[in-house]
C-alpha cells in the first residue's frame, strides 16, 4: 500500500502559486470586430432590441458604440451612446456599496459589526454583519416579502427582521436583494441622508456624473431606454424592479439609472484608486479592499462585487484572474480587471418590450466578454519553433515504465484487498464510494464483497454522477441498495459533498470508482470532495486504484487556471491527465494541503503503457456515453466541444466518435481536417440524426473520427483543430465561447478566439506541460 502525506514541498507550492499572469495587449488598434459580430447576431435574432458597449483601459476609451434600437414600442427609436438605462442590480456595487464604504472610511460603520448596531430591529440577529450583507452571505431570503417592503422604512425593517433565515449566516452564499435593501436603509440612518442624496453629494456630483440618478427627471425621458409593459403602461423612467418601485424608486438593490459614459467614470475612479481627474472620493486602501474575495459563505464574492458566483461564471473565464464584475436584471453588466485597469460595460434593455429571455442575455454577456478579453489580453508568449509546422506532444514516459511479465494478471486495488481478506478494514465501519464499475476480476461488486467481509461492516454507500448503476443522466436521489439494504447517499444531487449526517459513525471511507483519465470527468472532483470532507471529520481515506483506460503515458492539453476550478475542473491538471485515480488522489491531497490520512491500494502488474483492453479486465461502461476505450480516448478531446451548439454524438451509437449540426457541410469539413495531416486519425463525412440530447430528431451533417493509430493521436489537438475549422467555415453559426467551460485556460482560449494558427494555439495549450510533468513525477506509483 502507498500511504500519502499531506505535506507540500516548497517547490510544488511555488509551481502552483505561479499562475499564468495575463499580459494586456496594446490597446491601440485593438480589434473589436468580434464584438460587432456578436451584437449584430443578437439584434438579428431578436435577443435584445439594442445595446451600448463601452470598453476602456486607464483613461482611454477604446470602444464606445451604440447598436440597434433604444425603443421598439410604441414606435421605434434608434439607440444612441448617451442613452440612459435602468441599470438594475448594478446599483449594488456602483451605488450602495460605494456609500457603505464611504461610511466605513469615515469610521461611522464597521464591516464586522452586526447590522443591529445600525438598525435596532436586528439587535437579536448579531450574526448578520455588514460584511455578510455585502457578500450575500447573511442568511437572508433572496427576495423580501412584498408585504414587508410595502410597509416602507422604518416599518419595513421590523418586518424583515422577523423573517426566518434561509441558512446560518456565513455558512453559504445566496444572492439577496433583501440584504442590499437593508444596506440602503443603513446608509440613510447612519448618514442622515437618503441613499440617493448621499450618493449624489458624495460621488455623483464630485465625479461629474451628469446622467446618473434614482428617479430620473421627466425632462430626460426622451433619452431613457424603456423596459417592459406594466399594468400602468410602458415603464419609461420608472424603475423596473417591483420592490424598488414600492420603495419609491430609491433602494439599495436597484433603482439607479445611468449611461455607459457615466459608468465609465465610476470605473475610472475605481481603477484609479478612488480618484478621478484630481478629485478623490475614496482612499486607495478602501478601493483595494473592494476587490478582495471574502471568506464568507462560498468565498465567491468580494464587497458588493461578484468574483466567481454562478452569475459570474460566464464572464470571469475571459478576463484575467483577479477581475470582478456584476450583472443587472434588465440586461446590464460591468466587468473590471483592476491589475490592467481595463473595464467592459454592456448595457441592454433586453426586457423591452415584453420581458425578454434571461438565458439569452447570459449568452450575450459571455460572448461579448470573450470577444473583448481575446482582443485585450494574452498569456505569456509561447515558444513555437516554426509557425507553420505542427508537432504533436510527445509521450510522457518510456515505452515501459517498469518490467511487467506479459502474462502476469493485472489486479485492481479491489482485487488486492480481496486477496488480503480485507485485513486493512478489519473492525471498521466502512463508507464506500462506488458505482457499477466497482467490481473485482470475477465481476463481484465491492458493495457485496465488503458487506460480506469478516469483521467489516458496510455502514454507508456513496454514489457519484450517474448513480450506483451508472445509467442516470440527471441528478440522482438518495436510496438504499437492494441487496444489502445499506443506505445509498447520492453525491450528485442537492449536495455533492458528504455531510455530517451521511458520515456519522463511518470509520473509514473507501473509494472504488473507475476513472477515464480526463480532467473534466467528475469522478475526480467527487474524490477531492471526499478527501476534503474526510479531513474535516477526521476520517481516513482508502483509494482502491484502477487503470487509466487510455494509458498513463500521455499527458495533453492546457492546465486549469486555478481560479477557474469547478465541478468539472477539480485541480490544476491537464485535460488528459496521464495518471491513475490513485495517483491523482496523492497529488490532490498534497497540493491542496488536505489534512487527511490517505492510503492508496495500488494495482498489481499494470504498466503505464497499457490500454484498458490490454489489461485482461472486463470493460464496464464508466458512464452511459463512454462505451469503449476508443470513445474514452476521443472524449479526452472532443468532450471540450460539447458545451457548444454541436452534437457530439449523444443520442447515437457513436458518442464522441462524431460531431455535427444541422448547418455543417460534412464533406468540406472532413476534407479541410484531413488536409491538416494530423497523426493517428482520419475524418470521414457523415450525416446522422440524434435520438435525444442536442438536435434530437434533427438531421445533422458532420464528421466521424476514425482512430488509425491510438498511440499517435492527440485528442486535444484534434479538438482544437476541429474548433478552428468550424470557426473558419461556420463562423456565423457556431458559438465557440462555451469551449471555455471545460478548457478553463485563458491563454489558450484567448489565442483561439484571436484566430491564432494551430501550431501557436497548441504552443499555448502545452505551455505548462514541463512544469506539470515535474509536479506529477513525485506522485506516480507505476
Amino acid at each position: 500500500m502507498v500511504v500519502a502525506s499531506p505535506r507540500l514541498g516548497a517547490l510544488v507550492l511555488l509551481l502552483l502559486a505561479a499562475a499564468v499572469v495575463a499580459r494586456p495587449c496594446p490597446a491601440a488598434g485593438a480589434d473589436f470586430a468580434a464584438v460587432e459580430e456578436v451584437i449584430g447576431e443578437a439584434l438579428q435574432s431578436g435577443e435584445i432590441p439594442g445595446a451600448v458597449v463601452l470598453v476602456g483601459r486607464g483613461e482611454e476609451i477604446l470602444l464606445h458604440r451604440a447598436y440597434g434600437w433604444r425603443q421598439l414600442s410604441p414606435s421605434p427609436v434608434p439607440m444612441t451612446t448617451d442613452t440612459i438605462f435602468d441599470i438594475a442590480s448594478l446599483t449594488k456595487p456602483l451605488g450602495t456599496t460605494l456609500a457603505v464604504m464611504a461610511l466605513v472610511e469615515r469610521g461611522a460603520v464597521r464591516l464586522d459589526a452586526p447590522l443591529g448596531r445600525y438598525l435596532r430591529e436586528f439587535k437579536r440577529r448579531p450574526e448578520i454583519t455588514v460584511q455578510r450583507l455585502l457578500t450575500h452571505s447573511a442568511g437572508l431570503p433572496a427576495i423580501p416579502l412584498t408585504s414587508a417592503v410595502r410597509l416602507r422604512f422604518p416599518k419595513a425593517a421590523r418586518a424583515l427582521a422577523r423573517l426566518p433565515l434561509d441558512y446560518p449566516p456565513g455558512s453559504a452564499t445566496q444572492y439577496s436583494d433583501t440584504g442590499f435593501i437593508l444596506l440602503g436603509e443603513l446608509v440613510r440612518r447612519v448618514s442622515g441622508e437618503p441613499l440617493d442624496g448621499f450618493l449624489a453629494s458624495r460621488f455623483f456630483r464630485p465625479l461629474g456624473l451628469r446622467d446618473t440618478f434614482f428617479n430620473p427627471p421627466r425632462s430626460l425621458r426622451r433619452r431613457i431606454a424603456p423596459t417592459e409593459y406594466h399594468h400602468d403602461g410602458l415603464l419609461l423612467g420608472v424603475v423596473h424592479d417591483p420592490r424598488a418601485r414600492l420603495l419609491r424608486g430609491v433602494a439599495g438593490h436597484a433603482g439607479m439609472f445611468s449611461t455607459a459614459a457615466d459608468l465609465a467614470r465610476l470605473c475610472r475612479m475605481l481603477i484609479g484608486g478612488g480618484a478621478l481627474e484630481g478629485r478623490r472620493v475614496l482612499k486607495p486602501a478602501t478601493v483595494q479592499a473592494l476587490w478582495i474575495p471574502r471568506p464568507d459563505g462560498n468565498g465567491n464574492r468580494a464587497l458588493g462585487w461578484d468574483v466567481s458566483s454562478g452569475y459570474a461564471r460566464g464572464m470571469m473565464p475571459f478576463f484575467p484572474a483577479g477581475s470582478v464584475g456584476h450583472t443587472g436584471f434588465t440586461g446590464t453588466s460591468v466587468w473590471i480587471d483592476p491589475a490592467s485597469r481595463t473595464y467592459l460595460i454592456l448595457l441592454t434593455n433586453r426586457v423591452h418590450p415584453n420581458g425578454g429571455g434571461a438565458a439569452k442575455i447570459r449568452e450575450l454577456r459571455t460572448r461579448v466578454t470573450a470577444a473583448v478579453g481575446a482582443a485585450l489580453f494574452r498569456g505569456p508568449e509561447p515558444v513555437v519553433a516554426e509557425a507553420d509546422v505542427f508537432t504533436a506532444p510527445a509521450a510522457d514516459g518510456p515505452a515501459e515504465s517498469r518490467i511487467v511479465p506479459p502474462t502476469a494478471p493485472i489486479r485492481t486495488g479491489l482485487d488486492v484487498l480481496v486477496a488480503q481478506d480485507f485485513a486493512p478494514l478489519a473492525g471498521k465501519r466502512v463508507g464506500l464510494v462506488t458505482n457499477h464499475t466497482g467490481v473485482d476480476a470475477s465481476g463481484r461488486r465491492a458493495i457485496d464483497l465488503i458487506a460480506g467481509a469478516p469483521g467489516v461492516r458496510l455502514h454507508a454507500i456513496f454514489s457519484p454522477e450517474h448513480g450506483l448503476t451508472g445509467e442516470a443522466n440527471a441528478e440522482v436521489p438518495h436510496g438504499r441498495d437492494a441487496a444489502t439494504r445499506v443506505p445509498v447517499w447520492s453525491l450528485y444531487g442537492p449536495t455533492r459533498r458528504p455531510n455530517a449526517t451521511m458520515l456519522r459513525d463511518v470509520d473509514v471511507l473507501v473509494f472504488d470508482v473507475q476513472d477515464v483519465g480526463v480532467r473534466y470527468y467528475t469522478y475526480l472532483t467527487t474524490l477531492v470532495y471526499i478527501m476534503e470532507e474526510a479531513a474535516r471529520h477526521q476520517i481516513p481515506v482508502m483509494v482502491l486504484d484502477r487503470p487509466n483506460p487510455i494509458t498513463g503515458r500521455y499527458v495533453e492539453g492546457p492546465l486549469t487556471d486555478p481560479d477557474l476550478e469547478s465541478f468539472t475542473a477539480p485541480h490544476a491538471i491537464p485535460v488528459r491527465t496521464g495518471m491513475t485515480i490513485g495517483e491523482f488522489a496523492r497529488m490532490a491531497l498534497a497540493e491542496r494541503r488536505i489534512p487527511a490520512r490517505l492510503t492508496v491500494v495500488p494495482l498489481e502488474n499494470w504498466a503505464r503503457t497499457r490500454w484498458y483492453d490490454e489489461t485482461g479486465l472486463v470493460w464496464t461502461n464508466p458512464s452511459p456515453n463512454i462505451r469503449s476505450v476508443t470513445q474514452a480516448l476521443l472524449y479526452s478531446g472532443i468532450g471540450l466541444l460539447e458545451a457548444t451548439n454541436l452534437s457530439v454524438g449523444r443520442g447515437t451509437d457513436w458518442p464522441f466518435e462524431v460531431i455535427g449540426a444541422p448547418w455543417i457541410e460534412p464533406r468540406g469539413l472532413a476534407a479541410a481536417l484531413n488536409a491538416l495531416g494530423l497523426s493517428g486519425i482520419r475524418f470521414e463525412p457523415i450525416e446522422f440524426t440524434p435520438a435525444d440530447d442536442r438536435y434530437a430528431r434533427t438531421a445533422c451533417g458532420g464528421v466521424r473520427f476514425v482512430v488509425t493509430d491510438r498511440e499517435a493521436i492527440r485528442p486535444v489537438t484534434v479538438a482544437l483543430a476541429v474548433a478552428r475549422a468550424l470557426r473558419e467555415r461556420h463562423r456565423e453559426q457556431w458559438k465557440p465561447e462555451q469551449v471555455q467551460n471545460l478548457l478553463v485556460n485563458r491563454s489558450t482560449m484567448w489565442a483561439f478566439l484571436r484566430g491564432e494558427p494551430l501550431p501557436r494555439l497548441l504552443a499555448w495549450s502545452e505551455m505548462a506541460r514541463s512544469a506539470f510533468l515535474a509536479r506529477r513525477a513525485s506522485y506516480l506509483i507505476y
